[in-house]
Order: C-alpha cells, then sequence, then structure tokens
C-alpha cells in the first residue's frame, strides 16, 4: 500500500465488521484487519468477527477483504448520447432488466457507482446490443470494495 493508498478510517462504513486475529498471514492488506488496528473505539457498540471462526484461517479466510482499491465506473449519459437512438433503446431496456428502473436513472446520473464486474456486465450488454467498440463511462473513481 503507497502513501497516497493510505487507510484512511475516516472512510470506514458504520458498522464494519473488525478482525482481531492478528496473527491471520492475510492481516496487513484485509480491511476487517486494518479497520481494527485503525478503530478508535469511540463508538458504545462495535462489530467484530467472531474470533473462533478466524482463529484457524489461513490463506482462504472467507472474511477476507483486499485493501487494493478498485475502479468504480460513475454515470452513462455521455455514453448513452454518442449512441444511435434505436441502439440507445434497446441498452436502456436491457440496463433497466438487469439492474431496474430507480437503479439505472441513479446509475445513468452517477449517483451510485458500478462495481468492476457490474462494469463487465454492462459491456456485455452493449456487444449483445450491436455496441462494437468499448465506450468510457463519465467518469471513474478508486475507492476500497467493502
Amino acid at each position: 500500500m503507497t502513501e497516497t493508498d493510505k487507510f484512511n478510517p475516516a472512510k470506514l462504513p458504520a458498522g464494519y465488521p473488525l478482525c482481531l486475529n492478528r496473527r491471520c498471514p492475510q492481516a496487513s492488506a484485509c480491511l476487517h484487519q486494518l479497520a481494527e488496528q485503525n478503530c478508535s473505539y469511540d463508538s458504545e457498540f462495535l462489530t467484530v468477527i467472531n474470533p473462533q471462526r478466524t482463529a484457524n484461517a489461513q490463506e482462504n479466510c472467507p472474511y477476507y477483504r483486499s485493501s487494493a482499491k478498485v475502479r468504480y465506473a460513475k454515470g452513462l449519459i455521455n455514453m448513452l448520447e454518442n449512441m444511435p437512438y434505436k441502439q440507445m433503446c434497446s441498452v436502456i431496456a436491457g440496463l433497466m432488466k438487469m439492474f431496474s428502473e430507480r437503479t439505472y436513472y441513479r446509475i445513468r446520473k452517477g449517483e451510485r457507482l458500478l462495481f468492476p464486474a457490474e462494469q463487465k456486465r454492462i459491456y456485455e450488454l452493449l456487444q449483445r446490443c450491436g455496441v462494437n467498440s468499448r465506450p468510457e463511462f463519465d467518469g471513474y473513481v478508486e475507492d476500497y470494495e467493502w
């Protein structure tokens, strides 16, 4: 983790589970462990992963969450506006079916970020609708995949 990627406990989601297993071989790169190490313990209540569940966890801990940042996509407006009308209509219909109408509009405006797996599904939809190029989303944000 570089200095610019340094873990920021202020971004920690409320109620994020903490891991107390500091002996875990993956502790230095796990968000649950980094959250525990950087927690101020000011809260009245904390969410903790049961230590008995992690005591024997080695390389394949089911609670492991990588501290590597991922690239979230933000917004679809420019992508859609650059398509022919009929193609755009079929892409929008597919997106509404994939997510829901309300979520589609939030994604379109960039209010809801898209995970890498969701971006991949959208690119697959675009190919099925005849989009030959790989259009860009309106913007991108790097953050943890909590």
